[in-house]
C-alpha cells in the first residue's frame, strides 16, 4: 500500500513538472510552509543576512512564513499599477542584510518584475514569487513564461479561493541547486500527515465543496466562525510534505485548469468592458486576462463601502480584501513595530472590491453585479 501510494505521488509529481516546465518542485502543506522552506534553506547558505522585504499590503501568511524562518520582515509600499513594490522605496529598503524579497502577484495580477529583480541581483539578493493567487498564469504577451518562475524561487498554494482550490498544499519552485539540496535536507525530515488529519482533510474538503457552490455564497457569511474565504495572521502553522491524495487532486487538475482560465479572461473582459468608470485609472489592467478576482479600486471610499456592502449583502460572491497594510492589522502591530503609514497600501485596502470571475459566473450574476454597482453609483 506504502509503495503504491509513492508510486501515485511521483507520477503527480513529475506531472507538475512537465505543466511548470522546471526541475525542482517540492509539494508541502501550505503555500506559506512553502515560503518557509525557501527561506530557511536560503538563510543556511548567507546566515549574516536576516531580513525579507515584503508589500505593505499583502496576505499576512507571508509574514507568518517570514518570522518562523526566524527572519525580519522590512515592509515596502506597494504601487498601484499592479500593486507590486514601488521600485524607489524599494531600492532604499535594500542592504547588505537583506535575504530576499518577496514580489506578490496579488489577485492574479502580474507584477512587472525586471526592474525589481536587477536591483536584487546588485545587492546579491533572492528573489521570491509569491504566485499563490496565479497558479498557471503567464506573464501577458508572453504565454510561455508562467508567473512564480521568473525569480529565484516561487511558491503557490491550493488552499481556500485559489486557482486550483483543494483546501491542503503549496508548491515550491527553485532555480539553485545550492538553496534545492538544502531545501531537499529539511524536506526530508518532514511528515505527510497522519491517518487523522488525511480523514479531517476529506471531511472539510466536502464541506468546502458545499459551500463553494456560487448560490450559497451568502452561508459562510452568515456563520462567521467557519471562516472560509478569510486568511488571518498565525505565527505558528504546520509544515509538512503534503498528503498523496491532495497531490493526485491537483495532479488530476491540470487538464482543466486551461478551460478555466478562458473562463476568467471572458469574465475579466466583461467587467473591463462594462464597469470602466468605475474603476481607477491607476491600476492597469489587462483586458481579457484571467485575473483570479477582478480588481476595482474604486475612487470614492464611501461609495466603495456602500457598493461593497451591497454586493455582499445580495451573495454575488464580491468581496473586499485585507482590511489594513500589513502593519495596521491588530495581531501584527507589535510584532512588526512599524508606524510608518504606507500611504498606496492603505489606499488599496480602503478602495479594492474584488469580483468574481470563476465559473461559477453566470451571464445572470455578472448583469446583478454590474446593476448593484451602477445603482449605488446613481445614488451617490
Amino acid at each position: 500500500m506504502v509503495g503504491r501510494s509513492g508510486d501515485v505521488r511521483d507520477r503527480s509529481m513529475e506531472a507538475i513538472r512537465q505543466y511548470l516546465a522546471t526541475e525542482y518542485v517540492f509539494y508541502l502543506s501550505s503555500g506559506r510552509a512553502a515560503l518557509w522552506l525557501y527561506l530557511k534553506s536560503a538563510s543556511l547558505l548567507k546566515p549574516e543576512r536576516k531580513e525579507v522585504i515584503v508589500p505593505a499590503y499583502t496576505c499576512p501568511s507571508v509574514v507568518s512564513a517570514v518570522l518562523k524562518a526566524g527572519l525580519t520582515p522590512i515592509l515596502c509600499d506597494n504601487n498601484l499599477d499592479d500593486f507590486g513594490f514601488m521600485c524607489e522605496e524599494f531600492e532604499k529598503k535594500l542592504n547588505k542584510k537583506t535575504l530576499a524579497a518577496i514580489v506578490v502577484h496579488l489577485y492574479g495580477v502580474p507584477v512587472k518584475v525586471d526592474k525589481i529583480q536587477a536591483l536584487c541581483r546588485e545587492n546579491d539578493t533572492w528573489l521570491v514569487e509569491d504566485a499563490a493567487q496565479a497558479f498557471g498564469n503567464a506573464f501577458p504577451g508572453n504565454p510561455r513564461v508562467k508567473l512564480g518562475l521568473t525569480g529565484d524561487a516561487g511558491f503557490f498554494s491550493f488552499g481556500r479561493g485559489k486557482p486550483i482550490s483543494i483546501l491542503h498544499g503549496g508548491l515550491l519552485t527553485l532555480k539553485s541547486g545550492d538553496i534545492h539540496e538544502k531545501a531537499r535536507e529539511l524536506y526530508g525530515r518532514m511528515n505527510g500527515g497522519s491517518s487523522r488529519q488525511i480523514l479531517i482533510y476529506g471531511l472539510s474538503l466536502g464541506l468546502y465543496s458545499l459551500f463553494s457552490n456560487p448560490h450559497l455564497y451568502w452561508l459562510p457569511q452568515m456563520i462567521p466562525s467557519l471562516n472560509l474565504g478569510g486568511t488571518v495572521f498565525e505565527p505558528e502553522f504546520e509544515t509538512a510534505s503534503g498528503n498523496n491524495q491532495a497531490i493526485a487532486l491537483v495532479c488530476g487538475m491540470l487538464e482543466s485548469i486551461e478551460e478555466e482560465k478562458r473562463v476568467r479572461e471572458d469574465n475579466s473582459r466583461w467587467y473591463s468592458d462594462n464597469l470602466g468608470e468605475y474603476r481607477s485609472d491607476a491600476v492597469r489592467l489587462v483586458p481579457g486576462y484571467p485575473y483570479l478576482r477582478y480588481p476595482l479600486l474604486i475612487r470614492d471610499v464611501d461609495l466603495r463601502n456602500r457598493i461593497l456592502e451591497n454586493l455582499v449583502a445580495t451573495g454575488t460572491g464580491a468581496t473586499g480584501s485585507y482590511p489594513t497594510p500589513l502593519n495596521e492589522l491588530p495581531k501584527l502591530k507589535d510584532v512588526l513595530a512599524d508606524d510608518r503609514e504606507y500611504k498606496n497600501a492603505k489606499k488599496i485596502a480602503e478602495s479594492i472590491v474584488t469580483l468574481p470571475v470563476h465559473s461559477g459566473v453566470s451571464v445572470t450574476d455578472r448583469e446583478k453585479i454590474k446593476r448593484i454597482i451602477r445603482q449605488a453609483g446613481h445614488a451617490h
